[in-house]
């Protein structure tokens, strides 16, 4: 099943005269994982806010190009219609992490679809046992490490199980035990029939794509 279609996406900032990337052209099915790679620059978050919508709801830029997502109408939905489809964990942890205990900040995705208690103990539950963080659950987010908010970020965007995951450059901060967490984690969301999109310079995450979207060179 296909979940994106990308067609000849180019996009550029305000304040840039030239095209960050142009002409792309890609798509992605259920159980795929593709990376993005390229320097520094080249537009990797770019693309990522762009198939998550930030771009333009709540950063401004030109685009040109087309991007279908299974299901939803992605050029006029709001950010909380496309998140339940199409989701990201960004950069910078603080930036998405909202509520004062772990366990509070993975409840809210599940809570906000209504699902059952069971159902949200269950989704909260898997995301702390998978990353290996459970001790956590109810620990203050504003007394966690980066690695640990890092992983925080990625358990809440995994309970609310978005047909596609998107993860920008996910490995910075982590350990080798935190970084095989999440590689666990991604396999097996592909497995189940969903989708991920990883940025990021790390060999070991590019090596787990099926192919590579390479910006340094569009």
């Amino acid at each position: 099943m296909k979940l994106l279609q990308v067609e000849d996406l180019s996009f550029r900032y305000p304040d840039q005269e030239d095209w960050l990337f142009s002409g792309l052209n890609f798509s992605l099915s259920a159980g795929q994982i593709m990376a993005i790679s390229g320097n520094n620059g080249s537009g990797k978050t770019s693309l990522l806010y762009l198939l998550a919508g930030i771009i333009p709801r709540h950063r401004q830029g030109e685009i040109a190009g087309n991007i279908s997502l299974a299901g939803i109408n992605h050029k006029n939905a709001d950010l909380s219609q496309l998140s339940t489809i199409i989701s990201l964990v960004m950069q910078q942890p603080e930036d998405q992490i909202f509520f004062p205990t772990v366990e509070q900040e993975l409840a809210f995705a599940p809570e906000n679809l209504c699902l059952s208690v069971p159902e949200i103990e269950q989704r909260i539950d898997q995301a702390l046992r998978l990353l290996n963080i459970y001790p956590l659950r109810f620990a203050d987010t504003d007394k966690l490490s980066f690695g640990q908010q890092k992983l925080v970020a990625l358990a809440a965007i995994h309970t609310l199980q978005p047909a596609i995951l998107l993860l920008d450059e996910i490995s910075s901060g982590l350990d080798e035990v935190k970084l095989a967490a999440v590689i666990k984690l991604i396999r097996e969301y592909a497995a189940s029939g969903k989708a991920v999109i990883i940025a990021d310079h790390h060999s070991r995450l590019i090596e787990l794509a099926e192919y590579v979207i390479n910006l340094s060179k569009t």
